[in-house]
């Protein structure tokens, strides 16, 4: 009898069984509904019991396990008996909870940074949760910066409230997040006192003046418009003369109230701009300025001297926000702003603030002006269709701003 030298081949593994749903490929750890359910899918939790949870198609399934399948890795496996019973072994359901509950939240940056706030927090309360107690949530509230509580405490409230609904802090016999004033609430710090200094109006012209010899007629328009409409620098650099500007309206949705608000509340502001001498004078300047740069859309617009695009940019001249902070400190340094705490380009907000109440505006005009004003209710039933636009009822004169963007010279 011979004996084959051959070697056997060693074992192939069987490729992943492919699962499709009307021809469309589910994502990892997504499932078909056990029952059948039209409009209900199954996540394959780390542990090995499954989230039933609504979505209106495959995609959208698709879309929400895709999503946390990324932050699948990020969580600790609740299968480890060392965090069984505390807060990391429950906190991916909170998440998914979340996002089948507000599938919105998953294209939102905002959501991203709780999730990773949210992360840490389970690595420092590793107690178990039948045995947490509201003075441990305090220490680590108390050793917070006041920004740090303030961007926790909203979400923070609502993981209290979800832990709490499924009896899981039988130690705790109230949300400690709560609002309520007859029970003891986690206060926030105070917020230190303001570092930078404030801005004049002989110094926002001294600065105004400068920017155009220095080669930066942009920071002039981008000065200008903040002076004259509230706006920070984020929603100026933002417009775009074809997008925001319609039939002698400047129109914008506040892009800090979009982010905290949503699309339905956010608050959305119009400037009368053939009214409103001064701020026309910097419009007619941005759409020169606009055919010298390429016809660059934007109303902030600079060649810059490496011809980059990049990723973030649309338009070679477009100005970001970081570049129009940079313009900024070199034309401050330039004119002698030299002291510890000099003045931001966000410091012609807090004077066009000054301005106002100099000028007797009414309150509610400023809050309005601001975006700062609680939007109505009511406006979430419009969702879906064309949302109003606010006109802002404050129009600075010459006199009152101390020159004009012609001259640019303090009178």
């Amino acid at each position: 009898m011979t004996i084959s030298n051959e070697k056997k081949s060693p074992l192939m593994a069987r490729p992943k069984k492919q699962r499709t749903f009307d021809g469309v490929l589910l994502a990892d750890h997504l499932y078909k509904d056990s029952r059948g359910r039209m409009g209900y899918w199954r996540y394959s939790r780390p542990d090995g019991t499954f989230k039933t949870f609504p979505a209106s198609g495959v995609h959208q399934a698709n879309k929400i396990a895709e999503h946390n399948n990324v932050s699948r890795d990020l969580m600790p496996v609740v299968s480890n008996p060392s965090i069984r019973g505390t807060l990391a072994a429950h906190l991916p359901e909170y998440i998914l909870h979340r996002e089948t509950q507000s599938p919105v939240l998953i294209s939102k940056d905002s959501w991203k940074n709780r999730k990773y706030q949210l992360a840490s927090f389970a690595k420092e309360i590793v107690r178990p949760l039948a045995h947490l107690r509201r003075s441990e949530i305090m220490h680590w509230w108390d050793v917070l910066t006041p920004h740090q509580q303030k961007a926790r405490h909203a979400e923070f409230r609502k993981l209290f409230n979800w832990l709490m609904g499924r009896e899981l802090l039988p130690a705790i016999k109230y949300n400690p997040f709560t609002l309520a004033d007859d029970k003891p609430r986690l206060y926030k710090a105070s917020t230190p006192e303001r570092k930078s200094d404030r801005l004049t109006i002989e110094g926002f012209w001294l600065i105004y003046g400068a920017a155009k010899d220095m080669g930066y007629p942009c920071l002039q328009i981008a000065m200008g418009i903040s002076l004259t409409t509230f706006m920070r620098e984020g929603d100026i650099c933002s417009l775009k003369l074809s997008d925001n500007l319609e039939d002698n309206l400047l129109k914008k949705v506040i892009g800090k109230s979009l982010q905290q608000k949503g699309n339905a509340k956010a608050a959305r502001l119009q400037w009368d701009v053939g009214n409103y001498n001064l701020l026309r004078q910097l419009i007619g300047d941005a759409r020169e300025l606009s055919m010298k740069n390429r016809r660059c859309p934007y109303v902030l617009n600079h060649w810059p001297k490496r011809k980059l695009l990049g990723k973030t940019k649309e338009h070679i001249a477009q100005v970001l926000p970081g570049r129009l902070q940079e313009m900024f400190e070199d034309v401050r340094a330039a004119v002698g702003f030299t002291g510890p705490n000099p003045p931001t380009f966000h410091s012609v907000r807090s004077l066009a603030n000054k301005i106002a109440k100099d000028a007797k505006c009414h309150p509610d005009q400023i809050k309005q002006a601001n975006a700062h004003s609680s939007i109505e209710t009511q406006k979430t039933y419009q969702e879906g269709h064309e949302l109003p636009f606010e006109t802002v009822q404050i129009q600075f004169t010459a006199e009152q701003i101390g020159g004009d963007f012609i001259n640019g010279q303090f009178k």
